[in-house]
């Protein structure tokens, strides 16, 4: 009897191969769904992370900027455990904050008594145990206060004092370069500043509160403020002959033309005639009887501040070329939203003071006293030609 090995299907080899392709598009199913989940999962913490990194972007910049000082930048001081010394310096408490018409660096007047009617307030904070209402106590007997403050906005310090130049280039030397300490320039190894202003007056509210209005301030919104000392004409000032190098007194003399328009100057009726308490710094509450007391203190300080608006080479090129557009700034994407409040024509420049948006104009002076002015552009001569007031701003 003979024993034949049993025959194999046709068959069988394709439905091997049918099964074999059936389990691999079933693992590639499973491994495709499990990615998809995966990618969802991705995202959402992704997404996640961008939420959180944006809560916390203003305070980590925060800390960033006052790192090279030391401030107390929530107010709380050193934690328990923690040293009140950093390894190149002390350790600061702010007294108070800043709010003021200005939310930019740059327009900002580098001296705040060439501007007059620029206003602001300093909010004293709670220290401690510490009443600050008795701390300004007989405050009020001074005309002006010298408040000593830190560049917060100054980056260049923040992230490495050893890389701030030794020399740098004034706007008023059109080009050349002096030391740092021959300038008041913000990029300095301890960006700690101090200007004088004008005491309007001492406010105290329900709790206690106390803010210091003042006038003929150079300070950006937000500035902490490390200490303030009464003016003493006496002390503060010096009798005789007194040396300035030749580009400073210069400078000095020298102002920029501002015209405001019979437009610009209706629009900001308008809007003070449509709400009184359209700004934060002027009208009723700060002493102005009328719409138009308002309106002219308001355009007072609108040629103040551009008239001394005098920048760096770079940034006056873009003047004139009309590409300084302040609604452009991470500070004031919350305050200005809209199409409204776009430049009119190309070569329009904006400028923020207080709630309002500025429009301007900015031409080259055709014929100058000093060659600097050429590069600083002080002999420019600026228009404004309108005036909005920002679409989310609050009084």
């Amino acid at each position: 009897m003979s024993l034949r090995s049993p025959s194999k299907s046709p068959h069988s080899g394709l439905s091997l191969y049918v099964l074999g392709s059936v389990a691999l598009a079933s693992v590639l199913m499973s491994v495709w769904h499990h990615r998809k989940v995966e990618k969802r999962v991705l995202q959402k913490e992704l997404e996640g992370l961008r939420q959180s990194l944006s809560k916390t972007k203003e305070k980590g910049r925060k800390r960033q900027q006052a790192s090279s000082t030391n401030v107390d930048v929530d107010g709380n001081g050193p934690q328990e455990g923690e040293t009140s010394l950093a390894d190149d310096g002390l350790f600061v408490k702010r007294v108070g904050t800043i709010r003021s018409i200005y939310r930019l660096c740059v327009g900002t007047p580098r001296q705040g008594l060439l501007a007059p009617n620029a206003r602001g307030c300093i909010e004293m904070a709670k220290l401690g145990d510490a009443s600050i209402v008795d701390s300004v106590s007989g405050l009020e007997g001074y005309s002006h206060v010298w408040i000593l403050f830190v560049f917060h906005l100054n980056t260049q310090s923040s992230r490495n004092s050893k890389r701030i130049k030794s020399k740098i280039a004034p706007p008023a030397l059109g080009g050349g370069k002096v030391g740092i300490y021959a300038t008041r320039t913000p990029h300095r190894y301890n960006p700690i500043g101090i200007t004088l202003c004008k005491l309007d007056s001492i406010r105290v509210g329900n709790k206690n509160e106390v803010r210091l209005e003042v006038s003929g301030l150079d300070l950006v919104d937000g500035t902490p403020v490390l200490d303030i000392k009464p003016y003493v004409p006496v002390y503060d000032s010096v009798d005789g002959d007194v040396r300035l190098p030749h580009w400073v007194a210069g400078g000095l003399a020298t102002k920029r033309r501002v015209e405001i328009t019979d437009q610009a100057r209706t629009e900001l009726v308008d809007i003070l005639a449509n709400n009184p308490n359209a700004l934060q710094f002027y009208g009723s509450k700060f002493g102005e009887a009328t719409v138009e007391n308002t309106v002219d203190y308001a355009c007072g300080c609108i040629e103040q501040v551009l008239a001394i608006d005098v920048r760096s080479s770079y940034q006056t090129k873009k003047s004139r070329q009309g590409k300084f557009q302040a609604e452009r700034s991470e500070r004031l994407r919350d305050a200005v939203a809209g199409e409204t409040m776009l430049p009119l024509d190309p070569d329009v420049c904006t400028q923020q003071l207080d709630n309002l948006l500025i429009q301007y104009k900015v031409q080259e002076a055709e014929v100058r006293k000093r060659a600097t002015s050429e590069n600083s552009g002080a002999e420019d001569v600026v228009r404004v030609i309108s005036i909005a007031l920002m679409s989310n701003a609050t009084s």
